[in-house]
């Protein structure tokens, strides 16, 4: 939903902001909210040095925040603090430093913090998790709230660069390892985004596809997120996730590498899993349904949109 990551290079270059997406089976955290207008900003300054200069340190500072280990370009995302301003959840300010929190299991953290949204906690370390001032509790459409991720994946230069039109883009084999180790090969018909590709594995790894699940319960947002409820229970029963796993630092942690070829069903899955703990993994698989499906009569071929009604 980069949940899985965004892979955000930023390089200046004789005193000009680059920015580069590393494409093989890249992807992003659509439901956190990313900063469409990032690359708005950026060709709004090209001809104001000043600025240009101002909003490079700005960027290269969030990478400087992270922990030492995070060097995955996914965090040269802007803290969105940055462009979002001041907001808080259950009376505490988003975006603040827990480093002391990321290896602690979340629901742990989450109990230590009554009424505080995960992603508003833990938005320092993880950028892609953005607080956009609600919960999954007041969503009353969750075919609106997919819609609108999926509109800003494809609108955001990084993410759908050159965008070549709905079901537009070429044939392509996804790929990623089975639980037992075996190649499990996708074929998306139309991959019009880099992001799609690997928001397809992690989507069917999840079993969030659509016509993996039921598509026609998200107008209905109570029947919609207790569907999640029971994905999200489904997930932890057949994985059995560990203390050790259910951490943002975790999460974290597998940010490179999850998204290659190299990828694994559990941690795949684990990744979303994070996102229930959260509390936004309704919006997550909100997102995975509306983004992408299974061919009716098929268990390998990838649509979207009208293809998939």
């Amino acid at each position: 939903m980069i949940g899985h990551g965004m892979l955000f290079v930023v390089m200046l270059v004789g005193g000009v902001v680059a920015t580069e997406l590393e494409r093989e089976d890249s992807c992003s955290d659509a439901t956190g909210g990313l900063p469409v207008n990032l690359l708005q900003t950026r060709a709004s300054l090209k001809h104001d040095s000043s600025e240009l200069k101002r909003f490079s340190l700005v960027v290269a500072r969030t990478v400087d925040q992270q922990r030492p280990n995070d060097t995955n370009s996914a965090f040269g995302l802007p803290k969105p603090s940055e462009y979002l301003g001041y907001r808080e959840s259950g009376g505490m300010e988003c975006g603040l430093n827990h480093t002391a929190d990321l290896y602690k299991p979340i629901p742990q953290v989450l109990a230590e913090h009554p009424g505080v949204d995960g992603y508003c906690y833990f938005e320092y370390h993880a950028p892609w998790m953005v607080y956009q001032g609600y919960s999954q509790r007041d969503i009353t459409d969750f075919s609106v709230s997919a819609e609108i991720a999926r509109l800003s994946m494809r609108s955001n230069e990084l993410m759908c660069p050159n965008d070549p039109g709905m079901n537009k883009g070429p044939a392509r084999e996804i790929k990623y390892l089975g639980d037992n180790g075996s190649t499990i090969t996708l074929f998306d018909r139309h991959v019009d985004c880099v992001h799609i590709a690997g928001d397809v594995k992690y989507c069917h790894a999840l079993g969030w596809l659509g016509n993996q699940v039921d598509t026609s319960l998200m107008i209905d947002p109570d029947a919609w997120r207790a569907l999640n409820e029971r994905e999200c229970e489904r997930l932890n029963e057949t994985y059995k996730f560990s203390d050790e796993e259910i951490t943002v630092g975790k999460h974290i942690d597998d940010q490179e590498w999850i998204f290659t070829k190299d990828g694994r069903a559990r941690n795949l899955a684990l990744h979303g899993y994070h996102k229930c703990l959260l509390g936004h993994g309704a919006e997550e698989m909100a997102y995975c349904a509306h983004l992408s499906c299974l061919l009716p009569g098929t268990s390998d071929q990838i649509g979207h949109g009208v293809a998939c009604e």
